[in-house]
């Protein structure tokens, strides 16, 4: 006598999120309420819905992306890949009227606290050398966060200023997310701890450097610039032979070509070659050109990173092992971009589990980078 009929438009949303599980899990929580009803929990409780852990929708889920250089654009364009991303909008300093964005709206960053309810993650697309590291905090306030900030050497201050803050205000950020620092970050690290008394060596190039060339830019005076990093052949030749760690100024030299205001330029090469962290150190090339020297027009946006590992073992460590890996990258740009989506995917899943704070990769669980990509880790066995 009980009647059981479609009812249309019913719980639309959340059919179609059961359906994709194996890639939402996490949000859906299915473990946890698969296993309440297996235990008899589910029946002893007498309720006919189990509220805990609490099921989220990802229907209507929305980014924002904040910056417009080569990574936002980036991100905006790889974003139409993702069939569960909703871009809300670029936020810009420029004139939004002079940008011209391929999907999404452009707003100024003056206007973004008015969509922080309407934007559940930021990507920030801002350059590392002196303008992210300042936004991600007050920003993280509000929003949860993803970020490629690739200051190797400044990335645990990083870390710990957006940790401090986000757990304060009950945000998730997913910090230096993108291919080195990122995935080579895992290589490096898995490479030091699998093969026995190893050197690891990681070489960048030849490819233009974002943040290099974003940090010359911002030197009073300079009109256009970018930065090559290219690896000095001798020391390639050496990280393959020889189980010895180099320096990251050993390992390559840095080639800048600056348009800049002429009167400055002493002072602008002065700024460049004696710039900590960027250039200091460095084997560093400064050759001045024109505004529209075709070096900026025939740029590409290729790179490359390589890791070699070299270690021994046997009693006399006559047993030599080798490793290489090789990451030549078509678009830096539109690789950074999807590492960056997916950290927006596994940003927001914690913090919809109330795990706040701030994380690198290190602090991630490879199943859980499985599962925000809608893969299996036990297939990878």
């Amino acid at each position: 006598g009980i009647a059981v009929c479609n009812v249309v438009g019913y719980s639309t949303h959340s059919v179609a999120q059961i359906t994709a599980a194996t890639v939402l899990s996490l949000c859906c929580h299915l473990p946890e309420h698969c296993d309440t009803v297996k235990s008899g929990r589910y029946t002893a409780s007498g309720v006919a819905n189990s509220l805990t852990p609490v099921y989220h929708e990802l229907a209507g889920k929305t980014w924002g992306i904040i910056g417009y250089g080569n990574l936002g654009r980036a991100v905006e364009t790889v974003a139409q890949d993702h069939g569960d991303i909703e871009v809300f909008g670029v936020f810009t300093r420029r004139e939004k009227e002079s940008i011209n964005t391929r999907y999404a709206r452009a707003y100024p960053v003056s206007e973004l606290m008015r969509y922080r309810k309407e934007i559940d993650t930021l990507i920030l697309c801002y350059g590392s050398s002196s303008d992210l590291p300042y936004a991600a905090v007050d920003m993280i306030r509000h929003f949860n966060l993803v970020d490629t900030y690739d200051n190797h050497k400044r990335i645990e201050d990083h870390k710990s200023s957006l940790d401090t803050v986000a757990r304060a205000c009950g945000r998730t950020a997913i910090i230096s997310f993108g291919w080195d620092p990122g995935l080579l970050s895992v290589i490096r690290l898995i490479l030091s701890a699998m093969i026995p008394h190893s050197s690891v060596n990681t070489f960048w190039g030849r490819g233009i450097s974002q943040g290099h060339g974003e940090a010359i830019r911002h030197i009073p005076g300079v009109i256009r610039a970018i930065q090559y990093t290219v690896p000095r052949a001798d020391a390639l030749t050496l990280a393959s032979l020889v189980s010895h760690p180099l320096d990251d100024t050993d390992r390559h030299k840095r080639v800048c070509y600056v348009a800049a205001e002429k009167e400055k330029e002493d002072a602008i090469r002065d700024s460049i070659l004696s710039m900590e962290n960027y250039f200091l150190g460095y084997d560093t090339e400064v050759h001045f050109v024109a505004p529209d020297d075709p070096v900026f027009e025939s740029a590409t946006p290729s790179h490359r990173g390589r890791v070699y590992a070299i270690g021994k073992s046997g009693v006399y460590g006559e047993t030599r092992h080798t490793a290489y890996f090789d990451l030549d990258l078509g678009s830096n740009p539109e690789l950074t971009a999807h590492i960056a989506l997916l950290g927006a995917r596994i940003g927001y899943s914690l913090f919809l589990k109330k795990r706040y704070g701030a994380y690198s990769i290190f602090d991630l669980p490879l199943s859980e980078i499985c599962k925000s990509c809608g893969k299996n880790v036990n297939d990878y066995l």
